[in-house]
């Protein structure tokens, strides 16, 4: 079939997103500029010939390496002599950066240099607004979303790749690549770092400013790290204005290396994320709800990701669910006024936080091991009390509290996380007003699929 009548087929899915950065393999070395430079402080300016690159290993971030033009004495003592200084290309501040390493060779006194930049890396001229923005998304799980196209002469592909987030001044579109299968096998068998998706942020209200941007940014990455369950971050957003490159951020945003892990969205349902979306962008206007939201999501994420093994991720998933009941309870609900929102003990807290989830206190039937250690005391009467005792046993070093931490079945403890994270994950959800289906770490299920269910107090189970 020809391309014009593909076309014509396929003309109302949007095209595929794809990104000015490219990576068919893990880890993979991306460079940035090769040529001449100038590294410059208040008081010297050497010219280098060489090259700017972005490496994940063994520290990612932005890496330059070359020759000083002129070499002597007096050029390998600036080098030495210099702590932090500006890296110009073509004019334009790329950014500031420190020399890691210098050598002089003895038979010909030619000077290398390797250095690493120290905080923003922005080829290009960042005082310029732009129209658009493309950025990467690396190590970003599956969603099946909206269907997207890519036509060439040889190949026609559609794919539901899409995750669409849209508020009030701002329309984001993130597409998987379209060969995203064969990427996540080759970072499964390698580990680190791969890009997955690439997307393109538009503003509904005018120009974007950088500045405006890196705000977008962090409310963004927050946002897709909680969907996620570890750490992601857009990269190498690229700043358009009529589709001419205008400038690109080369920081190195942290994203977590590759690992598995179970986060609370389903396999195969964006429903109900671009409203969610919605309401996670309106809180972060306020300065103190968008610290609440950093806060939460660093120890969810944290938690779920096993820092400091079950032991060690129990006492973050807790500091996250204290956090969740005074922001949430205390400061927004104002269930509890005064002296007495100080004095209610842990286990009533996070009964607190329950009651506006509708869910009981009982230990969900997933949970058998941490069932037999409820049972096996007399003083624990729920989960609540359970996922407490089990917190004060790790954190007080009394001998009688490392008797009965030792006596605790391992199994139990990792059940008391998982409850944990989903209290966390289904608190976040309520104030997010999301109320469609999630995966269930808790269930029973052992199929992923079957342990896919409503959010407990939405409307739409019961139809």
């Amino acid at each position: 079939m020809k391309k014009d009548k593909r076309s014509e087929l396929y003309k109302d899915y949007p095209e595929l997103i794809e990104g000015n950065v490219i990576m068919e393999k893990a880890n993979s070395k991306i460079t940035i500029y090769s040529g001449t430079f100038l590294i410059k402080d208040d008081k010297n300016e050497l010219k280098i010939n060489g090259e700017i690159h972005f490496s994940w290993f063994p520290s990612s971030g932005t890496y330059f390496s070359g020759i000083p033009t002129e070499n002597g004495i007096d050029t390998f003592k600036i080098l030495n002599g210099i702590n932090s200084f500006e890296i110009i290309i073509n004019d334009l501040i790329f950014g500031n950066g420190f020399i890691t390493n210098s050598t002089i060779q003895s038979f010909n006194g030619e000077s290398k240099i390797k250095g690493v930049m120290s905080q923003e890396a922005v080829s290009g001229d960042k005082s310029i607004s732009v129209d658009s923005i493309k950025f990467s998304v690396p190590n970003l799980r599956s969603f099946l979303g909206i269907t997207v196209k890519k036509l060439t002469e040889q190949n026609s592909y559609t794919g539901r790749n899409r995750l669409k987030l849209e508020n009030e001044k701002y329309l984001i579109s993130i597409d998987k690549a379209e060969n995203y299968s064969d990427l996540k096998n080759n970072l499964r068998e390698n580990g680190g770092y791969i890009i997955l998706y690439n997307g393109l942020l538009k503003s509904k209200k005018g120009a974007i400013s950088f500045e405006e941007s890196k705000e977008i940014f962090h409310c963004l990455n927050t946002f897709l790290t909680f969907l996620n369950g570890r750490r992601v971050s857009a990269l190498f957003a690229t700043g358009l204005f009529e589709d001419k490159s205008i400038w690109c951020n080369y920081t190195d945003y942290y994203v977590d290396i590759y690992k598995d892990c179970t986060s609370w969205p389903q396999d195969h349902s964006i429903m109900g994320l671009e409203k969610i979306w919605g309401k996670f962008s309106e809180l972060w206007k306020d300065k103190e709800d968008r610290n609440f939201l950093t806060s939460v999501i660093h120890w969810y994420v944290e938690a779920n990701n096993n820092s400091g093994f079950s032991e060690g991720a129990i006492i973050m998933a807790q500091t996250a669910l204290e956090l969740l009941y005074n922001w949430w309870i205390i400061e927004n609900k104002k269930i509890i006024i005064g002296k007495d929102s100080e004095n209610i003990n842990a286990s009533n807290k996070i009964r607190l936080l329950l009651s506006q989830l509708e869910i009981d206190h009982s230990v969900p039937t997933g949970l058998t091991n941490l069932q037999e250690f409820v049972n096996s005391e007399i003083q624990i009467i729920d989960a609540c009390d359970a996922v407490v005792q089990i917190r004060n046993a790790i954190v007080h070093s009394q001998e009688e509290k490392r008797k009965k931490l030792s006596s605790i079945n391992f199994r139990a403890k990792y059940e008391a996380l998982e409850l944990c994270i989903w209290y966390i994950e289904m608190a976040l959800l309520g104030i997010l007003k999301y109320d469609d289906t999630y995966y269930n770490r808790t269930s029973k299920e052992f199929v992923k699929s079957k342990a896919v269910e409503f959010v407990p107090w939405s409307d739409k189970k019961i139809q």
